[in-house]
């Protein structure tokens, strides 16, 4: 009985040490390429700035495993519109419609192939993991127009505020044209994901229509519709809940793919009848 033991406290110790010495390092990369092919291994919603996985909600996972993946393209010069291939591994298929929904507000209608399979368990007990594919090519990055594109669509639109890095340089100087006066302030990527924030507390889930764009050497002109509702108090009116429109243009000048300055105008005028009218 004795010798078993001390058989016993030496297992339990070495297990100790196990766990107290974890693998430092996972023994795969994040990307690697081949034959004119990016492959990224499998992105689990784990966040950068914290090393936790996201667990606010299912939709909160799923849009930072789709940053994450995001973040491999931009860092080996692609975005999502190179990716011909991707891997979908879900822990419980009735997160299958919230994946589509998050998923599809990153593509311009054009997806890769896919495949999205059922799984008992996946690493750091994250309830998705995703993995894919993209072809490097010469004329791999996307056009400035598509750039603008993709941005309004994913980011001012109000879907993926927090996606404005993969979009914007670290600083960008944003001019407002407001009447005669131009007011230009410095903006970053987190401050502009904030901007937008709080378009959705003063006005709800607005639709954003684009009605022109145009692109012309480093500069897209755009004009766009939003239509929300009129939620918290604006320039001293208070909240009524009815809608509100915004038409305003904006025009972008981009420096290596990305938002670099940008000078926007908005109807004022019109805005602040249709407050005064409430």
């Amino acid at each position: 009985m004795k010798k078993l033991g001390i058989l016993i406290l030496i297992i339990n110790s070495l297990c100790t040490m196990a766990q107290e010495k974890p693998v430092s390092k996972l023994p795969f990369s994040k990307t690697a390429s081949a034959n004119g092919l990016l492959f990224i291994s499998g992105q689990i919603g784990v966040d950068s700035s914290t090393g936790k996985l996201v667990t606010t909600s299912f939709e909160a996972e799923a849009k930072q495993v789709m940053f994450n993946l995001g973040s491999a393209l931009k860092d080996n010069g692609l975005n999502f519109n190179d990716l011909i291939n991707v891997t979908i591994y879900l822990k419980s298929m009735s997160n299958y419609q919230v994946t589509n929904q998050v998923y599809t507000s990153y593509f311009n209608d054009k997806f890769p192939a896919r495949v999205c399979i059922a799984v008992a368990d996946l690493p750091s007990n994250a309830n998705i993991e995703i993995s894919g594919t993209a072809k490097i090519s010469s004329n791999s990055s996307m056009s400035n127009k598509e750039v603008i594109q993709q941005f309004l669509k994913d980011v001012r639109s109000g879907k993926n505020p927090d996606n404005a890095s993969l979009y914007m340089a670290d600083t960008v100087s944003a001019h407002q044209m407001n009447a005669e006066n131009e007011e230009t302030v410095k903006r970053t990527p987190e401050n502009y994901a904030e901007h937008v924030k709080e378009f959705l507390k003063m006005y709800g889930n607005f639709s954003f229509d684009v009605t022109e764009l145009i692109a012309e050497n480093d500069k897209v002109y755009v004009r766009w519709k939003q239509i929300g509702k009129h939620l918290t108090e604006i320039d001293g009116h208070p909240a009524t809940g009815k809608p509100l429109t915004e038409i305003a243009s904006a025009v972008y000048r981009l420096e290596n793919g990305k938002i670099a300055e940008y000078w926007i105008q908005i109807d004022r005028f019109g805005f602040e009848k249709q407050l005064q009218s409430k």
